[in-house]
C-alpha cells in the first residue's frame, strides 16, 4: 500500500513538473488575404507594385491582391533561466488564383534560440537581410501595395540574389536591446550557386525617436547602405530615408520622405522618392498616396496611387483598392 502511495506520488510530482513546460510551449497559426481590383496605365516607367515590362500591353484593370497572401506557423518554448527556441515558417500565394509562390516557404523558414531579452538570439535558414528591417521602419506601406517606393528605391536598385530583401542558407545574430539600441548581423553562404553575403544593422529607439542604419554585401560590385530616422508627432509620423549602392559598378543613390497619418480609424500614408543611378536619363521618382480604413483590429480597406516618372520614358500610374483581412 505504502509503495503504491509512493509510486502515485511520485508520477504526480512528474506530472506536474512537466506542465509549466508544456505550458510555456506555443504554435501560433497566422495569415492574410488581401484581394481588390488593380489598374496599371501604359507607361514605360519601372516601378514597384507593377506590371513588368512596363509599357502599353501593361494597361489593363485586374482583379488581384494587394498585397501578397500568406499563410504562417511561429513556434516559441521557454527553455527556462531566461533561454527560449523557435522557428517561424511563412508560405505565400495568390489569392486569386490559388496559386502558391515558389519556393513555398518564400518569405521565411528559420529555427532559432538564445536569451532575447539578455543577450539576443541565433537563428539560421531563410530570412530578411539586416537592411530590411531599418528600411520597413520608413515605408509606410510596409513593402506591399502598389504605392510602397519598396526596394527598388529604398534600397536604390540593390539586388541580393534570390530574391531581394531575403537570403537563403543564412546564419545570424539578433541581440538584445540595450539602452534603447539593437542590431543584427547576419552571413549567407551562397553554396555554389550565387556568391556569399553579409549584412548588418543597428537600430535606436527612444520614445518616438528612430534612426537606424544598414549595410549589405554580396561581392565588390554589388554593395549598399543606408540610414533612416522618422520621429512620431502623435498626430504625424514622418520618416527620412538615405540609400546608395553599386550594382555591377553602376553606383545609384536614392532619397524617400515618407509620412504616416493617423485619424481616428483611418491611416493617411503618403511619399516622395528619388532614385538616381548614376549616368544620364535614369532619375526615377515615384510619388505615393494611400488611405486605409481600419473595420477592425484585423480587417480593412485600402486605397493607393503610385505614381513612377524616370527620365526620357512615360509616367507609369498604378492604382489600388482591395480589403484586407490578417488573422
Amino acid at each position: 500500500m505504502k509503495k503504491n502511495l509512493v509510486r502515485h506520488c511520485a508520477l504526480a510530482c512528474a506530472a506536474a513538473a512537466c506542465l509549466p513546460a508544456l505550458a510555456q510551449s506555443s504554435v501560433t497559426i497566422y495569415g492574410r488575404v488581401d484581394l481588390g481590383v488593380f489598374h496599371q496605365n501604359g507607361g514605360t516607367t519601372p516601378t514597384n507594385g507593377g506590371i513588368s515590362p512596363a509599357g502599353p500591353a501593361a494597361n489593363m484593370w485586374q482583379v488581384r491582391q494587394g498585397s501578397a497572401g500568406r499563410i504562417g506557423f511561429r513556434g516559441v518554448e521557454d527553455l527556462g533561466g531566461g533561454l527560449e527556441a523557435g522557428f517561424q515558417m511563412e508560405h505565400r500565394f495568390d489569392a486569386d488564383t490559388g496559386l502558391a509562390h515558389n519556393p513555398f516557404w518564400e518569405a521565411r523558414s528559420y529555427v532559432y534560440a538564445g536569451a532575447p531579452k539578455a543577450w539576443g538570439t541565433v537563428y539560421a535558414g531563410r530570412e530578411y537581410i539586416p537592411a530590411f528591417w531599418v528600411a520597413l521602419k520608413a515605408d509606410p506601406w510596409g513593402f506591399d501595395t502598389v504605392a510602397t517606393p519598396g526596394p527598388r528605391h529604398l534600397l536604390a536598385n540593390y539586388g541580393v540574389p534570390v530574391s531581394g530583401i531575403r537570403s537563403d542558407n543564412t546564419i545570424g545574430l539578433r541581440s538584445a536591446t540595450w539602452g534603447g539600441f539593437s542590431t543584427n548581423v547576419a552571413w549567407s553562404a551562397g553554396e555554389g550557386t550565387r556568391s556569399n553575403s553579409a549584412g548588418a544593422n543597428i537600430e535606436y529607439t527612444s520614445g518616438p525617436f528612430y534612426a537606424g542604419a544598414a549595410y549589405d554585401s554580396t561581392t565588390a560590385q554589388q554593395k549598399m547602405w543606408m540610414a533612416a530616422a522618422s520621429y512620431d508627432f502623435g498626430v504625424v509620423r514622418p520618416a527620412l530615408l538615405y540609400a546608395r549602392s553599386k550594382v555591377n559598378n553602376v553606383d545609384s543613390s536614392n532619397v524617400s520622405l515618407t509620412a504616416r497619418v493617423p485619424v481616428s480609424t483611418h491611416l493617411v500614408k503618403l511619399a516622395v522618392s528619388r532614385l538616381d543611378p548614376e549616368g544620364p536619363g535614369n532619375a526615377n521618382t515615384k510619388l505615393s498616396v494611400g488611405y486605409e480604413h481600419f473595420l477592425s483590429k484585423r480587417t480593412s480597406i485600402l486605397a493607393n496611387i503610385g505614381s513612377a516618372k524616370q527620365d526620357k520614358l512615360t509616367r507609369t500610374t498604378l492604382f489600388d483598392l482591395s480589403l484586407k483581412h490578417n488573422f
